[in-house]
This record gives structure tokens, C-alpha cells and sequence, in this order.
């Protein structure tokens, strides 16, 4: 059967490369467009050709409207970030002439993917999540002091590329009221809007989500529970080994906050389990997007991607979307040798304890011998890193 290409958009990403990996396994053509061609992933062979333009912006719609006409049939669109999800969703109706997608509608988009929204409607609808402030104003932070609820997490209200490359993680902690006036003027500065939260206590394997994608027509069609064992960075950071578990709780609520809208495409809820209390607490959406270890739902057997490619394809779904249970692992090998790293410095994790972790090892998102050249481009890359940070060692010491 001739299959209609797929373009995975952001393919310089550790999603967007399992993408890549991942719809090949099912001979499906696959696209690349990503912004640095100089990233590891570009490196793939996954991928039957690269375009190379800015995903974040108008540059994103002009590639994929020159594209358009290279191709007989329809190309399924696959976003790996969110600002590309928000550029085909301001163009959907341009875009949609030429290509076959699923996302969220517009409305939907800007309740989950503006932290901001999201935290005001689980408030207003009684879903669990840590105690939330809106800060707009430096006088806005007295009230969250007074509170005295430190260590309080700030993150932006929509995750952007300046953002990362200013504080390198998702979320940066403060622990007193000095340190939260600094962050916020940083961040004030910068034209960042931010939300405060309530730290919930609890260790990386605390953090459980549920994957899911529902079809075009608004029906569940898989859903996947499962958990962190470590992330890097380490307590506020991107997954680098999970495992497959069953947690129906998680399940129910994710079920339950899908349940109240009308909602398609794929996402995932992440979940913290307060080791204090017991109970969980919702974390963040992240919807219209695969997460980093989208290929772990892959490696139990459960074929969210190809269902997503053949639902906007208009081909009949598979029939094996149930999940197992039968408890795989995945991980992202060299963020998680940091991760390993850090944890023993700190005299958290010792190797025998590593190794054993890596027991039921079934996926890995950057190490693969089918398409080797991108985890030797990372060794490539750490390797010279390295040098780096010795011989600016070696320079401080002789100045000194």
C-alpha cells in the first residue's frame, strides 16, 4: 500500500526525531523540517529529505505552502513543538486545502496551551492541581510571600525558545521572598508573563502522565498510563527514563477533563503524587504534540502514532490500541547518563542501582542501530563540551 507522506515538523528535537523513527517502522515517507541543521536528529536516516526554516513563525507556513504542490496526495502534518502547533492552527484553514492534520480547535488550544487559562478553569472546575498565583505586578508578590509556601516553582505562561535559553529548564524554584522579587524582575524585564506555584513534594517517579489521542471526531481512541524514574534536569525537567504503569486514578482524571470539552488530537496531562498527602496533582497539559517519550506508548505495543497518521489519512485505525501493562521502559540515554550523574553526586544513586533501573529496557528516544548517526553526533558534540568546560577549568586555576 502507498502511503501518503508525513512531515514531522521540528524534527531537531528528541521528539521529533522518534517521530521520524517511528512512522519509517510503518513505511511511511517521512518529511523533516526543522530550524538548526546542525542538530543530532538532522543527522537521521529516517527521513527521505530535510527543509530547514524557522518552525516558530510565518517562515513555517510559506515552507509548507512551497511543499504543497511536490506531492500527489495529501502529507499528514506533525508537529513536534508547540509553536508549531500554533502556526498550523492560525492557518488551518489555509493549510488545510493542501494537508491533513488533527489538532485541537483554536479555542481548545488556547485553554491548554496557556498555562494562565488552563490553571483557571481546573480551579473553577475542581481538579486537582498546587496552589496557583498570577503575578502581574511586583506588589502581586507579597500576597504568594505572605502565603509562606516556599519553595514556589515559576514558569512562563507559555513555555517559548527565550525561555529555555535563559533559565535552561522548564521551571526555575525559588526558596524565599528574595529569591522570588529577583526571578520575577528577570523575568518582568524580559517581557515574560509568569505563573507561581506551589512545590509539590515527591521524588522524579512521582510524576505520572497519561498519553492519549482521541480521532477526528472527537472519540477516545488510545490512552496510555505511565510514569518518570528520572529526569533531567533533575526534580524539574524533561523525562530521560520511564516505565509503563497502570494508574487508574491518573486515567480517570485525565478522562474526566477531556470529557467536559470536545476535544481531538493527541496531548498528554501530567500528574504529581504529593508524597505528603497522597493525592495528585495536575502539573500541565500538553496537547496538539507528541511528549519525549512518545515512543515508549510504542514499545508496549500501543500504536498511538500510526493511529494519528492513518485517522487524518482517512485510513481505518489499528485495532491493538489497548494498553498491556506489561510495564516496558524507555529512555534518552545520553540525558540520562547526566541525569545518573547528578543523582550520584549527590550520593542518591549509585551504579549498581543504574543498571538495575535499566532492567525491562524496551525503547531508547537518541541510541539506535538502525540509525546510529544521530547518538554519535551527541557523542560528538558532549565530547567537545567537555573539552570546553576542562580548559576553562584549567584557565581559572592557572589565573588564580
Amino acid at each position: 500500500m502507498n502511503r501518503s507522506p508525513a512531515i514531522v515538523i521540528k524534527l531537531d528535537s528528541l521528539t521529533g526525531l522518534d517521530i521520524a523513527r517511528i512512522l519509517r517502522s510503518y513505511k511511511v515517507p517521512v518529511i523533516g523540517i526543522a530550524d538548526d541543521p546542525a542538530h543530532f536528529s538532522c543527522k537521521t536516516n529516517a527521513c527521505m529529505e530535510i527543509h530547514y526554516t524557522n518552525t516558530s513563525d510565518g517562515n513555517l507556513l510559506r515552507t509548507l505552502m512551497s511543499l504543497a504542490p511536490k506531492w500527489k496526495s495529501r502529507c499528514v502534518l506533525v508537529p513536534c513543538s508547540d509553536e508549531s502547533v500554533r502556526v498550523i492552527s492560525d492557518n488551518r484553514a489555509e493549510l488545510g486545502e493542501f494537508y491533513n492534520f488533527v489538532i485541537p480547535d483554536g479555542v481548545l488550544l488556547d485553554l491548554y496551551m496557556n498555562k494562565v487559562n488552563f490553571y483557571k478553569y481546573a480551579q473553577q472546575n475542581g481538579f486537582p492541581i498546587p496552589a496557583t498565583f498570577y503575578p502581574v505586578n511586583k506588589s502581586d508578590l507579597k500576597e504568594i510571600s505572605d502565603r509562606n509556601l516556599f519553595p514556589y516553582i515559576i514558569k512562563p505562561v507559555k513555555r517559548t525558545e527565550n525561555w529555555l535559553r535563559r533559565f535552561n529548564k522548564k521551571v526555575v524554584e525559588v526558596t524565599d521572598s528574595e529569591h522570588l522579587s529577583r526571578v520575577f524582575d528577570m523575568c518582568s524585564a524580559a517581557g515574560e508573563d509568569v505563573i507561581v506555584q506551589e512545590w509539590i513534594d515527591g521524588r522524579d517517579s512521582d510524576l505520572y502522565s497519561c498519553i492519549f489521542y482521541y480521532d477526528k471526531d472527537c472519540n477516545r481512541a488510545v490512552t496510555f498510563t505511565s510514569r518518570k524514574l528520572r529526569q533531567w534536569h533533575i526534580e524539574n525537567g524533561d523525562a530521560c527514563l520511564a516505565e509503563e504503569c497502570r494508574n487508574d486514578e491518573v486515567l480517570n482524571i485525565t478522562m474526566d477533563l477531556l470529557s467536559r470539552v470536545r476535544f481531538k488530537g493527541i496531548g498528554s496531562v501530567e500528574f504529581k503524587l504529593d508524597s505528603a498527602t497522597g493525592g495528585y496533582f495536575i502539573i500541565e497539559p500538553n496537547i496538539g504534540r507528541p511528549v519525549s517519550r512518545i515512543s515508549l506508548v510504542e514499545a508496549a505495543g500501543v500504536p498511538i502514532i500510526y493511529t494519528m497518521y492513518c485517522d487524518a489519512s482517512g485510513l481505518p485505525l489499528p485495532s491493538n490500541r489497548g494498553q498491556r501493562y506489561t510495564g516496558v521502559k524507555w529512555i534518552a540515554l545520553y540525558l540520562d547518563l547526566r541525569s545518573a550523574w547528578a543523582y550520584f553526586s549527590e550520593g542518591k544513586l549509585t551504579l549498581r542501582d543504574w543498571l538495575k533501573s535499566l532492567s525491562g529496557l524496551k525503547s531508547c528516544a537518541d541510541f539506535s542501530m538502525r540509525d546510529p548517526l544521530p547518538f554519535m553526533a551527541i557523542l560528538y558534540i558532549g565530547f567537545f563540551v567537555l573539552l570546553k568546560k576542562i580548559w576553562y577549568a584549567l584557565a581559572g586555576s592557572s589565573g588564580g
